[in-house]
């Protein structure tokens, strides 16, 4: 019995060099019932052939929000024999009678083939619309200025890394290529959004921000595999209330120790499942719930105050989708991986 080929559903077949011609061909015979459509190029690179049809699913939704070309790409560098191969596909919704349609272009590059990423990517984008690349993979040892330094937003999921300093070392590397051209579009802070929020909204009076220098303690509850995650949050608080994090303990700018404590709970499947920050007579803390994070305050000589905030959405789909339509340099993030993963 022979093995079910990843890319079987990924659209019409085609000769590499033959691409632009089919695609030309595929929009002559759809008339004038669907209309091609593309405000960005969007490249998905994996090295896991189960990721292909997932992939694939998940273009089809984000063109709903975002039109763009897309181009999916399967790379299996230590594969044998040497070989290339390509397929054609467009996604296409209603906006109000019309078809917009936005288009995929599907590679399958196996053995040697896959060092030909870059010439792969730059010869198939749409004119000079933005270039969002989405890398599914560990970084390579030697980074390839040739494709780096031509991405405007890179979007990765530090969340998977099995040696994170390496990761996030490698990342800044990538940015600090072409002129610092590079948005780095971590999922794993994006999923962080709502637990910064609502740490955020504890410390919005004069008092609460009186208490932040008596901090003694603080302690990080998370789902199982996301350390890295409460790491990041360490490090956006490390990075607004000045400390320097080193191991399981905080500097303050004149010494005074802070005690850090990461530690993974069962409840639920979430990144950040707790926070709080504590002292003498002070508590900040944030609880989450499936839809949104219980907030409590306690300060020297006042009644306990409750609060409720969003946890945000943590799909794949929602997060590109909101990713997509940014336009900032992330630059709390860089500060806060900075602070977590120096380096």
């Amino acid at each position: 019995m022979s093995a079910v080929d990843p890319m079987e559903g990924a659209g019409l077949p085609v000769e590499i060099g033959r691409i632009d011609r089919e695609l030309g061909r595929l929009w002559e015979e759809a008339g004038e019932s669907k209309t091609r459509a593309s405000l960005l190029n969007l490249v998905l690179y994996t090295e896991d052939p189960a990721a292909v049809a997932p992939n694939t699913n998940l273009i089809s939704e984000l063109a709903t929000e975002h039109a763009c070309r897309a181009i999916l790409i399967l790379a299996e560098p230590a594969a044998s024999p040497t070989r290339a191969r390509a397929w054609i596909n467009a996604h296409c919704h209603f906006a109000g009678k019309r078809e917009i349609c936005s288009e995929q272009i599907s590679f399958h590059l196996q053995g040697e083939a896959a060092d030909a990423l870059p010439g792969i990517v730059f010869s198939h984008l749409d004119s000079d619309l933005p270039l969002c690349l989405w890398w599914q993979a560990g970084f390579r040892e030697n980074v390839d200025e040739k494709l780096w330094a031509w991405v405007d937003r890179l979007l990765f999921d530090s969340a998977v890394w099995t040696d994170p300093a390496r990761g996030f070392a490698a990342t800044r590397a990538i940015a600090r290529l072409g002129d610092r051209r590079t948005v780095l579009a971590d999922l794993n802070w994006a999923r962080l959004l709502g637990a910064r929020f609502a740490l955020a909204g504890l410390f919005d009076s004069p008092a609460a921000i009186a208490a932040i220098p008596s901090i003694e303690s603080v302690r990080i509850g998370c789902g199982p595999g996301h350390s890295t995650a409460a790491r990041l949050l360490l490090g956006w608080l490390a990075s607004h209330f000045g400390w320097k994090l080193e191991g399981s303990r905080a500097l303050r700018a004149g010494g005074t120790e802070i005690r850090l404590e990461i530690a993974e709970e069962a409840a639920g499947s979430w990144g950040i499942v707790s926070c709080e920050l504590a002292g003498p007579g002070f508590s900040a803390r944030i609880a989450r719930s499936p839809a949104h994070y219980d907030c409590r305050l306690l300060l020297p000589g006042q009644p306990a105050q409750h609060t409720t905030a969003a946890a945000g959405r943590e799909s794949f789909r929602d997060l590109i989708i909101s990713e997509l339509a940014r336009g900032g340099r992330h630059g709390q993030y860089r500060e806060a991986a900075a602070a977590a993963f120096p380096g």
